[in-house]
């Protein structure tokens, strides 16, 4: 049996949020994105495949041209949220604002209901796991933001690699879609997406898809437009004459994004040729996800 693997991408603006976090203040979005997302776009079409992008509410506010575009190349749009905060970070009212706010403005532009929800930074952690419900009181069918190991500022470690649809515990159900991992040495090892993905070398990520897709399972994948850029991205440039603090910061964001870069075109590339691809709607339109599990969640605040 061939599994077809998920492509996601995470459609927000790098330099947008970084600025936020150096200068503890909003900022428009930088031209980059532009030349980022035609990028990615075009890698994309030449393959012939289909994404899910899962769109920062924030973006698509300021440029709802970039989120039109998307739809008009027939890639799925889902949600990621508004403003880019962790859900751990935030109260079950201003998680419900945020989000409904996001998934309004992205349904306002396409036409289209949204169906699916990534958290920022894969920021759903056993404490928050009552956010799963107010996506289900909101309408989507499902969400993609738990991921299986162990980090500092996300995962869950034992949580079930299984794609499934989950109980909740008022009564409404969700279907959960974690991100891929591989087993090593009795550890869930990320290899999917992201930095873990950039770093990985090729033949150790064909591996690992396919071990996962051997299990039956498919590779759920994470990538954002601004890991396409050709360019050098510069966390400090727009920034008029940045603190000391600032440029610290600026340098060590500088090292991990640019980290790896130069070679994910090529890796996905090969991999889109030697494996098939989807978005999450179209793979859930053919799984069989089995009966309805139940998941104890946490007290929401």
């Amino acid at each position: 049996m061939v599994v077809t693997n998920i492509l996601s991408i995470d459609l927000e603006d790098w330099h947008q949020l970084v600025h936020r976090r150096l200068k503890n203040a909003s900022s428009s979005p930088s031209a980059n994105v532009d030349r980022q997302l035609e990028t990615l776009l075009a890698l994309l079409d030449e393959h012939k495949v289909k994404a899910t992008f899962f769109t920062l509410g924030m973006l698509a506010e300021a440029r709802p041209e970039l989120v039109q575009r998307v739809a008009n190349a027939g890639h799925e749009i889902a949600s990621h949220g508004y403003a880019h905060r962790r859900v751990y970070q935030m109260t079950r009212r201003e998680f419900h604002a945020d989000t409904s706010r996001g998934k309004a403005l992205l349904e306002s532009i396409t036409g289209q209901e949204v169906c699916g929800y990534r958290a920022a930074e894969f920021s759903i952690t056993r404490p928050a796991l009552w956010a799963l419900e107010v996506l289900a009181e909101l309408g989507f069918e499902y969400d993609s933001s738990i991921f299986p190991i162990h980090h500092r500022r996300y995962g869950i470690a034992d949580f079930d690699p299984r794609p499934a649809r989950y109980q909740l515990a008022d009564r409404r159900s969700l279907i959960e879609i974690p991100l891929a991992t591989q087993r090593r040495a009795g550890q869930n090892v990320p290899f999917s997406g992201g930095g873990y993905f950039r770093l990985w070398p090729l033949g150790t990520l064909v591996r690992g898809f396919e071990r996962v897709n051997a299990t039956g399972l498919p590779v759920t994948t994470y990538f954002h437009p601004y890991e396409f850029d050709p360019e050098r991205l510069d966390a400090l440039a727009g920034l008029d004459r940045p603190s000391l603090k600032q440029r610290v910061s600026g340098m060590r964001l500088n090292w991990h994004q640019n980290l790896g870069r130069n070679s994910l075109r090529v890796k996905l590339g090969e991999l889109l040729q030697r494996f098939r691809f989807t978005t999450f709607r179209e793979y859930l339109e053919g799984a069989d996800l089995g009966e309805s599990r139940t998941l104890f969640s946490a007290a929401g605040r």
